[in-house]
């Protein structure tokens, strides 16, 4: 027995789905099942929003956003998709944290003023990026619970001093600390093997103080070193060079796109777009909205590049960044 759920259903979890505030998320849960008819085939529906307002609740009651047990920390990911900055002691990680995001970290010329994860969103057009400042990593110590932090993101962001003396060295630290928590810094992301458990995380390497008086000589032998194996940028997070410039690179080595939905005969809705993975279908953006939407699909309409407006086309295809989809059930 088909669903058949009402407009107003698909309203309220497109709010669920943009809401950041879990005393929002937990209103908007309860007023998607209140909407919702109550028939056999909205069975398995009930259960799953009676499951998440549940957990939500619990959540609420248990942690925040970034929280601790015992001697582990941990961070839950939100927004469009997670990026972790890394990097030795005084590189300026918290400056760049602070110059991207609404966050106000201790930033000082001092090392080791960050003591646990901080957390910001980079807004980047219409969607939101999480970013997430950790504690360095030097030769005499790393945080043990950092491993798995940087193992849960999307991005790894390695930032590197261009204005020290010792930029190379410390570098090389960063990768050898890494290796010891079997965490291999690759151009791109894959999978973990679980004969060895090494993760492979797809990175990048950022240059700061690009403003510094060795900094193009210190760019250039980062890029003789490490060109070759890893995309290269550089900013001064200090003095704002090249940051609105570094929200796109972001964008672009997230390599996610967004998808705009509309019901037929109204206008799309372009303030909280579906994320996926590039090379995502159709089909995976129905299973994004819902599964029980997804098995209801029968085909949609697009706009949008290499289409005609309003072109029919079926689950097997591949969308694009800024498609508008107009599901059809």
């Amino acid at each position: 027995m088909p669903a058949n759920l009402p407009p107003q259903y698909f309203e309220a979890e497109k709010r669920y789905r943009l809401a950041k505030d879990p005393k929002d998320k937990l209103k908007i849960l309860q007023e998607m099942f209140a909407i919702m008819p109550k028939h056999k085939g909205t069975d398995k529906l009930q259960a799953d929003l009676k499951f998440r307002i549940s957990k939500l609740k619990k959540e609420m009651q248990q942690k925040k956003k970034v929280a601790r047990r015992g001697d582990q920390y941990f961070v839950d990911k939100e927004g469009a998709a997670q990026v972790v900055l890394i990097g030795a002691p005084n590189v300026g990680k918290s400056q760049t944290l602070a110059s991207l995001t609404n966050a106000t970290p201790e930033v000082a010329s001092y090392p080791y003023t960050t003591l646990k994860p901080l957390c910001g969103m980079i807004p980047f057009e219409n969607i939101q990026i999480q970013l997430v400042d950790t504690p360095p990593i030097s030769s005499d110590f790393m945080e043990p619970w950092l491993s798995g932090i940087i193992r849960n993101a999307d991005l790894v962001m390695l930032l590197v001093d261009l204005g020290s003396e010792n930029m190379m060295e410390e570098t090389e630290t960063v990768f050898r600390r890494l290796e010891e928590y079997k965490i291999q810094l690759e151009s791109e992301e894959r999978e973990t093997n679980p004969l060895d458990g090494i993760a492979h995380k797809k990175t990048s390497l950022l240059g700061n103080k690009s403003d510094s008086e060795k900094s193009e000589e210190n760019l250039a032998l980062l890029i003789d070193s490490y060109g070759q194996r890893f995309p290269i940028f550089s900013i001064s997070a200090k003095e704002g060079t090249k940051l609105e410039e570094l929200k796109r690179y972001i964008f672009e080595r997230l390599e996610i796109l967004r998808v705009y939905t509309k019901t037929p005969g109204k206008k799309a809705d372009f303030e909280d777009p579906v994320i996926l993975k590039i090379g995502s279908t159709l089909l995976d953006a129905a299973k994004a909205i819902h599964k029980d939407f997804a098995r209801g699909l029968k085909y949609a309409r697009i706009w949008g590049d290499g289409v005609y407006d309003g072109q029919m086309v079926q689950k097997d295809f591949v969308l694009q960044d800024g498609h508008v989809v107009e599901f059809h059930l």
